[in-house]
């Protein structure tokens, strides 16, 4: 995608006009099918109108074509989130594991990865990311202020002490 069309799809998103963006990136996939950029912008797109089945294989293909660590970094969360809207929780699950493999520290992903957990029923595993996420981020000085018990008992939420 050169300078051009990405700041016409930025402009576009940003404007909430999903259709042009969709019909623009269409016809410039016809020429460069194999452009990940405008596979992933695709892929952004289809997502807020609701085009989830659309979107997953462009997402899969832009991935594979490789972005730009920001880009990429949108990208398995729109696929892995993508595939969780689409009950498709097993891949979901290793779309994020496999980014978090390459951005461990981003928050995004590992709150979208625990939304997966959930559906999966791994619930003491998601409210664990959770808590830990809570913790590590927040800038509330009442969770602050209990942040070391958040943290102690996010891995032992099903244990009872007598």
């Amino acid at each position: 995608m050169n300078k051009q069309q990405k700041e016409q799809v930025e402009h576009w998103l940003a404007n909430a006009e999903y259709n042009c963006a969709y019909e623009n990136l269409h016809s410039w996939l016809k020429d460069n099918p194999d452009d990940a950029d405008l596979n992933y912008s695709l892929a952004s797109t289809c997502d807020p109108q609701g085009k989830e089945k659309e979107a997953y294989p462009y997402y899969e293909k832009a991935i594979k074509l490789g972005l730009g660590n920001e880009d990429l970094k949108g990208a398995y969360l729109g696929l892995g989130s993508t595939y969780r809207t689409l009950g498709m929780y097993e891949e979901s699950k290793a779309t994020f594991e496999a980014g978090l493999a390459k951005f461990p520290t981003h928050y995004a992903l590992k709150v979208f990865y625990a939304m997966t957990l959930y559906n999966l029923k791994e619930y003491e595993q998601a409210m664990a990311l959770l808590l830990t996420c809570l913790t590590e981020t927040t800038k509330d000085e009442e969770i602050l202020a209990y942040q070391k018990a958040i943290s102690f008992y996010s891995g032992r939420l099903n244990e009872v002490w007598d």
